[in-house]
């Protein structure tokens, strides 16, 4: 027999031990490196987006525009040229007037230049036809700008003087700047009052001055500046609640409270703030117009409030206005509109009693462009009555309203940018519009909306928005905003990239819309509860289709969000051929729903993978917390199937899976029970995932309807199956296994997804 020494045996027992302790430290790593947000491993897809330059419009035109020119001129030659464009708008419209149009339309050629004019409406007298269009054109080189805000001058701002100064900081009073309003005759009217932000704001539901226009805005370089806050960056917490308010749903989720909405001036929350909160607060000569923007119960629910009060014995705040989920702790939220928390850069403030603006600039004023927003209405808008008018090359900037408007009939906007507005960017209704080669950017809410067509007959609107470049929107309202937000009958979201926003890259509702091959990237930064793609809580939007679009690398932080989302018993939705990537939640999340079709789709690095959860089936069957909503016979659920029922009525019985949904109580077991997810086909799909698995699919999903056929692969096995993953390129081998073990799915189009 081998014999040791003692000390020798606890030597190697030592060493086993720590052998032992790296094997499972390596193993724990190993487990929990596909939980949580780590997607180092995978690069970002890459060749989906290419950059191009904006097209030259021809180099003559009918009439010309330009800021040397003059309105008595004739306009019919850059050295005769208009001074504004409304005086070349008359100008056609004489010429429309005698029906003179020239065979190939009319074109304005606007030069080079800033255009301080606002509120430019064209209406059926500018309108040209299909074959001879009214063109408004950029001429030249440089950009057309034209604005709705009023520039600056950096020799009219003065160092700070007054009583005032002494409410800042030292180092803020040797940096602030302050200008006189009046000196560029603006009033109070023109840069109003403060209203509520955010898209739960309840200030409807109070008496007085409460509702009105975005707030005017100040951009420092093409920056939106701050309204002075506290905390200058991140948030606070909210402490402990000591009054949800008057809530409309207290303590959500449950059950509404039906009267809310008839009631007054419903009382605001009250919750505790810490110790350093406090005492700033209480630092600060006044509370009045002094307002708290937060996720006050929800992260996918902001809103805005005046402050009612402090409460000095219990340190506690109270909001004059309540929200509609009540109060909760620990939720986000800050102070602004705050004179004595000018102390950053980048920050200003409005005393709008004396009309006195203060600035923190970001840099040196001087040679700088400094501009105020100060018309509520569009800077463009083409009517309902219009048609055949086309924009393009044309910068639109600074309102407290909506860039461009397109209501007519065969109008466009190509190669136009849009920013500074604190509304939304591009707004498109009517028949048959275009927007395309457009970006928009800086501004307050979505970036585009996107509507028309008629519900009630499923007329198709054929709305375009393509190859846009879609990035920093929802500056102002953070939820429920998008790049492209659709609704209406039979549209279209094509080739876009959509990027960098607090909230949603697409929402979308209504019938027969699709959105196809975007690029949507860092969205969804701040909320969890929300998809990249997002629709929600219908029986009724039949026929949307998603397809061949690339989501990656969005939500923040904290935040998991989910890439596709079709939520509240969504139903007839169509996903297929697109591409997720390193999303933090659900790649696909299916919240109960029937008819939906999710097929053909890639799923890489994904947090959770897919979920398609049975809420309206669990909530009827077995009490589940969707029980509210769907139990009783007169319930949201129900509300919407009766809703479902009577378009398709209308519609001559087009959706098949609304005419098999049925309200018979002796049939709850049936296919056709609507809690029932029937009808549903989730298979081809291939998912890669750190874990292997394919998420969630409620027992009842799989009994009603078809989810086999999915394949399902560990991810540091997979990658190698792709051309060149290692550059982002996501494009299967030809000869790869997990194609030869899924002979169904479709190689996807990678390479044609994004900006063309």
């Amino acid at each position: 027999m081998f014999l040791i020494s003692k000390k020798k045996a606890v030597f190697f027992m030592k060493i086993i031990r720590i052998l032992a302790l790296i094997i499972l430290t390596v193993l724990i790593i190993n487990i929990f490196s596909g939980c949580g947000k780590n997607y180092s491993l995978l690069q970002t897809p890459s060749n989906l987006s290419v950059k191009k330059d904006k097209a030259r419009v021809k180099t003559y035109g009918d009439y010309y525009v330009s800021p040397k020119g003059d309105d008595n001129n004739s306009g019919i030659s850059p050295e005769e040229a208009f001074a504004t464009v409304s005086r070349a708008q008359r100008a056609v419209r004489e010429q429309i007037a005698k029906k003179a149009i020239p065979e190939d339309g009319i074109t304005v050629s606007i030069m080079a230049g800033n255009y301080s004019e606002y509120n430019l409406a064209f209406d059926e007298r500018d309108s040209g036809t299909e074959s001879s269009p009214i063109n408004y054109c950029a001429y030249g080189d440089g950009e057309v700008v034209i604005s709705g805000g009023i520039k600056l001058k950096a020799e009219d701002f003065e160092s700070i003087s007054g009583d005032d100064a002494c409410r800042l900081s030292d180092e803020a009073c040797k940096n602030v700047r302050m200008i006189d309003l009046s000196k560029y005759g603006l009033t109070r009217e023109d840069y109003g009052n403060l209203y509520a932000l955010g898209a739960y704001n309840t200030a409807e539901y109070y008496d007085g001055d409460t509702t009105g226009p975005n707030q005017c805005e100040l951009f420092f370089n093409d920056t939106r500046l701050t309204l002075a806050r506290y905390p200058n960056e991140g948030n606070l917490k909210t402490g402990e609640v000591l009054d949800i308010g008057d809530a409309q749903e207290p303590n959500a989720p449950a059950p509404i409270d039906e009267t809310w909405a008839q009631r007054r001036n419903q009382r605001g929350g009250t919750f505790v703030l810490d110790n350093d909160t406090y005492e700033r607060v209480k630092s600060w000569k006044t509370l009045d117009d002094v307002w708290a923007f937060g996720y006050f119960y929800w992260d996918w629910a902001d809103m805005s409030t005046p402050i009612q009060s402090i409460n000095d014995d219990t340190k506690s705040l109270t909001t004059k206005y309540c929200s509609p989920y009540g109060f909760k702790e620990g939720c986000d939220y800050y102070f602004y509109n705050v004179f004595e928390e000018l102390d950053a850069p980048g920050e200003y403030y409005i005393d709008r009693e004396n009309g006195i603006l203060y600035l923190y600039p970001p840099d040196d004023p001087e040679g700088s462009d400094i501009n105020l927003s100060v018309t509520t209405e569009s800077v463009i808008e083409i009517t309902e009555k219009a048609s055949y008018i086309n924009l393009k090359g044309i910068t639109v900037e600074s309102t407290r309203g909506d860039g461009i408007t397109v209501s007519g009939k065969g109008c466009s906007a190509e190669y136009c940018t849009v920013k500074n507005a604190a509304g939304c960017g591009i707004s498109v209704s009517g028949n048959g519009n275009r927007i395309a080669d457009c970006e928009v950017k800086g501004v307050g809410k979505d970036a585009v909306i996107l509507s028309g067509g008629d519900r009630e007959t499923l007329i198709p609107g054929e709305n375009i928005v393509e190859n846009c470049y879609l990035h920093d929107f929802g500056q102002v309202q953070k939820t429920y905003i998008a790049g492209v937000n659709i609704s209406g009958v039979g549209n279209l979201a094509s080739h876009n990239e959509i990027c960098n926003a607090p909230h949603m890259g697409i929402y979308y509702t209504g019938n027969e819309n699709i959105m196809e091959y975007n690029n949507i990237h860092d969205v969804v930064l701040q909320s969890s509860d929300a998809g990249a793609i997002y629709t929600g809580c219908s029986l009724s939007t039949y026929g949307n289709v998603v397809r061949y679009n690339c989501i990656y690398n969005i939500g923040s932080g904290e935040f998991t969000p989910n890439g596709i989302y079709f939520d509240d018993n969504s139903s007839g939705q169509t996903a297929y051929g697109n591409v997720l990537v390193n999303i933090p939640g659900y790649a696909i999340l299916v919240g109960g729903g029937r008819d939906n079709t999710i097929t053909n789709n890639l799923v890489i690095n994904s947090g959770n993978v897919l979920n398609y959860d049975d809420r309206a089936y669990d909530g009827y069957h077995n009490d589940g917390w969707y029980a509210k909503n769907c139990k009783a016979p007169d319930s949201r659920l129900w509300q919407l199937y009766e809703e479902a029922k009577e378009l398709n009525e209308k519609w001559d019985h087009k959706y098949e899976g609304i005419d098999k949904m049925h309200q018979d109580y002796s049939r709850e077991e049936d296919a056709g029970f609507a809690v029932n997810p029937s009808g549903s086909v989730v298979k081809n799909n291939i998912i890669i995932s750190k874990k292997g698995k394919i998420g969630f699919i409620a027992d009842s999903v799989n009994e009603y309807s078809d989810t086999s056929g999915n394949g399902v692969y560990k991810l540091r096995k997979a990658l190698k199956e792709f051309e060149d993953a290692d550059n982002g390129v996501y494009v299967f081998k030809e000869d790869s296994e997990i194609l030869k073990e899924n002979p169904d799915f479709k190689q996807i189009p990678f390479n044609e997804i994004g900006r063309r």
